[in-house]
């Protein structure tokens, strides 16, 4: 293949296609290249006949990566892949089962991996103490992108090179909707991105990609470098609405100690409290970038935009919203 060439693919596996990044990339396709063949995964049984009711003309398989023959199966004759993987994951064995079924299936042009790491962010920059963490959310996506780029896959790296906006709808929005209250320790710098920007560049580069993009990793960013205290700071003046920041490093411990540990474990918590810590120390590391207009030819969102998109959900979780 002769460099300037385009990969363009025909047929597209989504894993995750019924979630946050999934979802929105499916959408995208299907609006703007409705006669690509897409196969919808998801990891669980239970997950078929929602991700059938979300998209009931495609086809939706269920596929684990830890279990070949369904991973060979969901695969065999796709030429595009989507994937992303869940919190705390062994990606060790997820690259390692990746390259065994790519090669088997013979089909596969293209891959899209999501990470979510500070941009130019190593193995070697972090401290023993989250090292051996080895499969822990940050952790996890620079050991895959090492396996990845020690492989012959031909995979591209779209990195949200910060922090979503909708964490504030998600892991963020307790203290948001019950107090008004932006409750996280450690008011560090950061890029913002909206994860609908990061599905629909995805959804672009595996409809037409250069093969020089291959092992490269691209930092995506909205336009917005905000403190939290900032985005407390947005939401009051976009919404009108006072929100304030509480950055108390104990409150914001005991708020995350049981839901933390019900998902990932005893050791989660303090994990976290120390990769946030880290980040703060490097926050010099997050920075803009023009990904998003140049992939998708417009203006990324901004963190005002995506309030005012949302400014319905939170006036009724509020209860401010007015009716008619």
């Amino acid at each position: 293949m002769l460099e300037g060439d385009v990969i363009r693919c025909d047929s597209i596996l989504v894993f995750g296609a019924k979630d946050h990044i999934g979802s929105e990339l499916v959408k995208h396709i299907k609006k703007v290249a409705p006669h690509i063949n897409l196969r919808l995964a998801t990891h669980k049984m239970e997950g078929l006949l929602t991700l059938k009711k979300m998209f009931p003309e495609e086809e939706v398989v269920c596929a684990d990566f830890f279990d070949k023959p369904s991973l060979l199966a969901a695969v065999q004759g796709m030429e595009g892949i989507f994937q992303i993987s869940p919190d705390v994951f062994h990606e060790d064995n997820l690259v390692n089962n990746m390259l065994d079924v790519c090669e088997a299936a013979g089909t596969v042009k293209h891959i899209i991996r999501i990470l979510g790491t500070p941009p130019g962010a190593t193995l070697d920059l972090l401290p023993k103490a989250l090292k051996k963490f080895r499969y822990y959310p940050a952790m996890q996506h620079l050991v895959a992108t090492q396996r990845y780029q020690d492989s012959d896959l031909p995979v591209t790296f779209v990195n949200v090179a910060g922090y979503y906006m909708d964490d504030f709808t998600r892991m963020f929005s307790p203290s948001l909707y019950e107090e008004k209250t932006i409750r996280v320790a450690f008011d560090k710098r950061l890029a913002w991105v909206d994860h609908v920007d990061v599905a629909q560049v995805s959804a672009e580069l595996l409809l037409s990609c250069k093969p020089e993009n291959f092992r490269k990793i691209i930092d995506l960013t909205g336009p917005d470098i905000l403190k939290f205290s900032q985005v407390a700071e947005l939401f009051t003046k976009t919404l009108g609405v006072e929100v304030s920041y509480d950055g108390d490093e104990q409150r914001f411990f005991q708020a995350i100690k049981p839901v933390f540990t019900a998902l990932w474990g005893e050791a989660a918590p303090e994990y976290f409290m120390k990769y946030f810590e880290w980040e703060t120390e490097h926050d010099h590391m997050f920075k803009v970038t023009g990904f998003v207009k140049e992939i998708l030819n417009r203006e990324p969102t901004s963190f005002r935009a995506w309030i005012l998109r949302n400014e319905d959900l939170l006036m009724d979780k509020w209860g401010m919203l007015e009716t008619v």
